[in-house]
């Protein structure tokens, strides 16, 4: 077997997956759709924006899932707008991100592909892509719709717990859409060294700017800032549960209640900061499955 090579940074990765998508023809029992495929994927990531995640945001990932998708079935979920893709065509990245098979190899580097449906149907497709085997498609989404997730007729008519892993992977990629898409927790800085992103330039067509770090927006020089008049932002990432606030008359969306007063209902909402953790809420939804 080739020996696994774990990558350094997402330039590197990326690199690693270009240049495994031809190779694909050539490996046991490949149909021509593999091929297609790899052709497609190949096409992508000449086109595609590379995210690096850093490890702490990895983690959180983990966390605003488990707060957010637990205990619901996919019935309940609806996504919102915050988890539209970044780009068009856009990959995720996070050291020591690993995919283990139940029958086969384990611990085989790969990232999230993502790409926004080029026939207009709002899906964003979800791959999974590695040097080490080939693209696995497993599943799409649509923001802000009822039943917004979608997982491969081949995984449908598999096991429950196939079914699960997909639908996780597919959630996942929302879920780091959903903290990539908030410009107060995350910043942004070129992936990879200088020498990396030329070669990888000169040798696969990306875009020079094709390259991004993320990581959370709260450094040292930062938190030194901040004083007692921001203190939501000191605040770890909390669930504030939907409410009633007192209004006027003629506000938009008022309704008059019981004591005869006027009141407007407030949805709940995230706020707080991830870079300083993450708190569980009762009322929050139990993320544990979704299913």
């Amino acid at each position: 077997m080739t020996e696994v090579r774990e990558p350094t940074s997402v330039v590197e990765m990326a690199e690693m997956c270009r240049r495994a998508q031809p190779m694909v023809k050539y490996m046991e029992g490949v149909t021509q759709e593999d091929i297609d495929t790899a052709e497609d994927i190949l096409a992508a990531l000449e086109e595609c924006d590379f995210y690096e995640l850093d490890g702490s945001i990895g983690q959180a990932v983990d966390q605003v899932y488990e707060q957010t998708y637990g205990g619901k079935t996919t019935d309940d979920v609806i996504l919102d707008v915050d988890c539209r893709l970044p780009s068009k065509v856009c990959a995720f990245w996070s050291p020591g991100s690993k995919m283990n098979f139940s029958k086969g190899p384990s611990g085989l580097p790969f990232m999230y592909l993502a790409i926004d449906d080029p026939n207009g149907s709002g899906q964003n497709i979800i791959y999974l892509i590695s040097p080490y085997f080939g693209a696995m498609f497993v599943g799409s989404y649509r923001v802000g719709v009822e039943r917004p997730l979608r997982i491969s007729m081949e995984t449908l008519n598999s096991d429950d717990a196939d079914k699960q892993i997909h639908i996780m992977h597919v959630l996942t990629v929302s879920t780091i859409c959903s903290l990539l898409n908030q410009p107060s927790f995350t910043k942004r800085e070129p992936a990879g060294s200088r020498q990396e992103r030329r070669a990888a330039k000169r040798s696969g067509s990306y875009a020079t700017d094709a390259w991004h770090k993320i990581s959370w927006n709260i450094g040292e020089a930062v938190k030194a800032k901040l004083t007692r008049d921001e203190p939501t932002r000191c605040m770890p990432l909390h669930y504030t549960r939907g409410h009633w606030r007192k209004a006027e008359e003629g506000w938009n969306n008022v309704e008059q209640r019981k004591d005869g007063l006027w009141y407007q209902w407030i949805e709940g909402y995230w706020s707080g900061h991830p870079a300083f953790g993450i708190k569980r809420s009762y009322h929050a939804p139990k993320l544990a499955r979704a299913g």
